[in-house]
């Protein structure tokens, strides 16, 4: 029988900042023990045109001087409002969209990483974060006073939702961010987003979660399953196998790509690029910013209604602005219509209709097909892989679970498979990061993805070690930069797993003491210079002030890393006394 649920806090608060809309949601613990899935969120979002959705753009306006202005649908249409003026103002502010990805796609991740706005000039990312965050953490704080929960805000544990494909440094990164922000640091937690919704999937009573029969018997102990979160940057997936209790353990690391909405949207503005001309479509982004972000709202409506029959729907029309036919007449003598007309590529696929581009279904779908086609090799990759095999049954959710061509590609590409798609498939991440606010070792072990270790030298051998390695110090042969490993790619790891690493030398009159970490994609890498490896950061150890004049204590800290969490911990204990030393990874450093 399962033991009745305790929450460890008076009240979570979780935060989704996607890539291109963000939420929040949370519940008091005592509401999570009697109903953990009694979840309260945002009240809905409007933009100016009518639009109302559960969550808001991840957009930040600021003013002139850098100060914080807008954020979220305000931000886009204050923009708007702004640059209708006709006399340039608008260049003059700051308007960031779509800015998270950066997290992932940058290489050499740090703290002064800086992004452009939409006009082309830049910020540091930690900036915009900072003020995307602090917005939502207030906007929160005021929902939940309005709805006469007024809590303490020391009693209030926060959770961020990051991509589980993320690395250790844009999990810090986002952790700084949320400290900048007014979020304490021992009152935040990273959540990572396809283990959330899995959270969330298996605590809802199978009725809300699916039509689908799968849902009455999947959650049973030994069962495993996909867990797929199609967000609107990256397509995120996990492996979870149930076990006895409320328990849910990871057989598969977190793997994924690039392949969520924005891929669709890059495919749409590439074939608005063909058909305007990539210089005039620049100059339209430039000069009507209105219409552009108008432009861009209307897709994202549109592209939700694709299906993969379209049959009685053969075309899609699309809203153009008014201005962007003019740029195009202004630049080539005629109109679109009359050159679509004679193209033999587009002339049978596109009609310009008013202020319409009806663009053929096939055409429209082709849109989808790469991220969609790269989506399900990867998915298919994993089913075939040894522990994860035996799983019959697909998770789906994420903003993009709710397109109809999302949900009818994988269902025809996987039809021996059991889909399941919660019905609020696109806030199942947020809800379920606050259940796990609430109850943290839901999950209770997680495979390692990376290898984890340092650099040593260590006595030449002949044979186990290439001879150009050698090298002779002090009389000795040795070889220097040998991966000295910790953990292994792929090993399941139970939460708070630790791995003591080498001893720690701490010199007389240091205040701290540090150590490098590297990660190798490599299960049993053999130097930290060979391909595959990364110096990943350090572990910082701050030395108490009173035991600085002491002598060396060489041998007598040691050094404790911690695995199986979402993030990677350390702690540094001193041996005769048991004390432990404030400890710390830094992922950021621009060295």
């Amino acid at each position: 029988m399962d033991e009745p649920l305790r929450s460890e806090h008076v009240m979570v608060v979780a935060i989704d900042f996607g890539t291109t809309y963000s939420g929040y949601a949370f519940s008091l613990g005592s509401e999570f023990e009697s109903e953990p899935t009694k979840i309260s969120s945002n009240k809905p979002w409007i933009a100016s045109q009518g639009l109302v959705s559960h969550k808001t753009p991840t957009c930040v306006l600021l003013k002139p001087d850098k100060s914080f202005y807008k954020f979220g649908y305000e931000a886009e249409d204050k923009y708007n409002e702004i640059a209708e003026s006709q006399d340039d103002d608008h260049r003059k502010y700051y308007f960031f969209r779509r800015f998270k990805m950066i997290l992932h796609t940058r290489p050499h991740l740090h703290r002064e990483t800086t992004i452009e706005d939409e006009t082309g000039k830049s910020l540091t990312a930690k900036t915009i974060f900072v003020h995307g965050l602090r917005f939502l953490k207030d906007h929160a704080l005021n929902t939940i006073n309005s709805q006469g929960k007024a809590v303490d805000e020391l009693d209030i544990h926060w959770v961020l939702t990051v991509p589980a494909i993320w690395s250790d440094g844009a999990k810090q990164f986002m952790r700084e961010a949320a400290l900048k922000a007014g979020i304490e640091s021992n009152n935040l937690s990273i959540a990572l987003e396809p283990e959330a919704a899995s959270v969330y999937c298996k605590f809802l009573p199978s009725h809300q979660l699916s039509e689908s029969s799968a849902s009455q018997s999947m959650f049973k102990p030994g069962v495993k399953y996909m867990v797929v979160d199609l967000g609107g940057g990256t397509a995120d997936i996990t492996v979870h196998k149930v076990e006895s209790g409320k328990k849910l353990c990871e057989i598969h690391g977190p793997s994924g790509g690039a392949w969520g909405g924005t891929k669709v949207d890059e495919a749409f503005m590439n074939f608005l690029n063909e058909i305007f001309g990539e210089k005039l479509m620049q100059k339209f982004k430039n000069e009507c910013m209105e219409d552009a972000i108008d432009l861009y709202r209307e897709f994202e409506v549109r592209k939700r209604k694709v299906a993969l029959d379209m049959s009685e729907t053969p075309w899609m029309a699309i809203k153009i602005p008014v201005a962007l036919f003019e740029l195009y007449k202004e630049k080539h003598g005629c109109c679109l219509k009359e050159d679509i007309e004679k193209n033999e590529m587009y002339k049978d696929r596109i009609k310009c209709k008013a202020d319409k581009l009806q663009i053929d279904s096939k055409l429209v779908q082709s849109f989808f097909k790469k991220s969609l086609d790269d989506l399900a090799e990867h998915m298919r990759d994993i089913i075939g892989e040894m522990p994860v095999r035996g799983t019959d049954t697909f998770i789906i959710v994420g903003g993009c679970a709710e397109s109809e061509i999302v949900r009818d590609t994988i269902k025809k590409k996987f039809s021996n498979m059991k889909i399941v798609i919660p019905f609020d498939a696109g806030l199942a991440v947020l809800k379920g990061a606050v259940i796990f606010g609430h109850y943290p070792m839901v999950v209770s072990s997680r495979v390692c993805r990376r290898t984890y270790g340092v650099a040593v030298s260590k006595i030449f051998v002949k044979g186990q070690y290439a001879d150009d390695r050698m090298e002779k110090v002090g009389g000795r042969e040795i070889v220097r930069n040998v991966f000295h490993k910790y953990i292994q790619l792929g090993a399941p790891t139970e939460v708070g797993h630790a791995v003591t690493s080498l001893p720690l030398t701490a010199q007389r009159g240091e205040s701290q003491a540090r150590i490098r970490i590297f990660s190798s994609t490599d299960k049993h890498p053999q130097y930290v210079t060979e391909k595959g490896c990364c110096y990943l950061g350090e572990i910082i150890i701050n030395l108490p002030q009173n035991e600085q004049s002491e002598q060396s204590r060489e041998g007598q800290v040691e050094v404790k890393m911690k695995f199986g969490g979402t993030e990677l911990a350390v702690e540094a204990i001193e041996k005769s006394s048991g004390k432990s030393y404030k400890s710390r990874f830094d992922f950021l450093s621009c060295s």
